[in-house]
């Protein structure tokens, strides 16, 4: 493995993270190499862009031959503000979370994005929508295989507090964590392997990563603009950002508030470079009052 640097880029704030290693996705397998954390130590003040402009996005250049995954979380709905495991159950967003969703769309707006992709519960397909309001041009997916991780029989629990369900979620956190990633939830869950195959595959196929060389048959890789945007949930974003970085078992390191932006380059071989994650900037610049 090359080293490289993970920067952090904020809208007024720049992170530099200690030096990394760059993870090619294996043929055929999930990525086990061993990753690094996904915690970063703040550096010094940095305006979002070279106007000044807080609602506008400050990323580094992106590499010829590259393409750039700007991978997001849906808004806020009710059963987030309550604390209730959403999984797989269709719920919408709030009002917040469709102030939150435009907020979104709008430090988005002068990215060059060419595709549009989300999940196909609508709390993310609702906040995919509001991003491709402003980007006319650009193809528009829905794809069930960026839906949320399958909670099974924990879904529309709460699980704060002294919760029972809460200590056996928390249970099967710590076998993920252990690096048991096959272990589903109770009640016909998911596993954390089996939520990073289908997301993997999904970006596989829409040209996003590179085709598995046993799968692409000699056929070239799918036409895919190089500004992807994904509209998907929180564990599902963890999951995949882990399973890009090498190591799902990490998956909890990762953190994601609603309308979260994370920025993932990839090279022409499937090189995953995080650049971004968990950004949140453009609630801030929201709520700030106009000059």
């Amino acid at each position: 493995c090359r080293s490289w640097c993970v920067y952090i880029y904020m809208s007024r704030r720049a992170v530099l993270a200690r030096s990394l290693a760059v993870l090619t996705l294996p043929q055929g397998l999930l990525p086990r190499a061993r990753a690094a954390e996904f915690t970063t130590t703040a550096g010094g003040a940095r305006r979002s862009s070279g106007d000044g402009d807080p609602h506008r996005l400050a990323v580094p250049e992106l590499a010829p031959g590259s393409r750039r995954l700007y991978l997001c979380r849906h808004g806020e709905t009710d059963w987030n503000v309550a604390g209730r495991v959403q999984g797989m159950t269709d719920i919408p967003l709030n009002p917040n979370g469709r102030s939150q969703a435009a907020a979104l769309a709008a430090i988005l707006a002068d990215v060059p994005i060419g595709l549009v992709a989300s999940s196909a519960l609508g709390r993310a397909s609702s906040t995919a929508d509001a991003v491709a309001a402003l980007h006319p041009g650009a193809r528009r997916l829905v794809d069930a295989r960026f839906n949320e991780m399958n909670f099974g029989s924990l879904e529309g629990e709460e699980l704060r507090g002294g919760s029972p369900r809460r200590e056996e979620y928390e249970a099967r956190l710590a076998e993920w964590e252990a690096g048991r990633t096959s272990v589903r939830l109770p009640g016909g869950g998911e596993s954390p392997e089996e939520v990073a195959a289908r997301a993997l595959k999904g970006l596989r196929e829409l040209g996003a990563l590179p085709p598995l060389a046993a799968a692409a048959g000699g056929a070239g890789v799918p036409s895919c603009p190089r500004h992807v945007c994904l509209v998907a949930h929180g564990r599902f974003n963890k999951i995949l950002l882990a399973a890009l970085r090498g190591d799902v078992s990490r998956a909890s390191q990762v953190a994601q508030g609603n309308t979260a932006v994370n920025i993932v380059d990839i090279d022409e071989g499937g090189a995953c470079t995080v650049v971004a994650v968990n950004l949140l900037d453009h609630l801030r610049a929201a709520a700030q009052p106009p000059a």
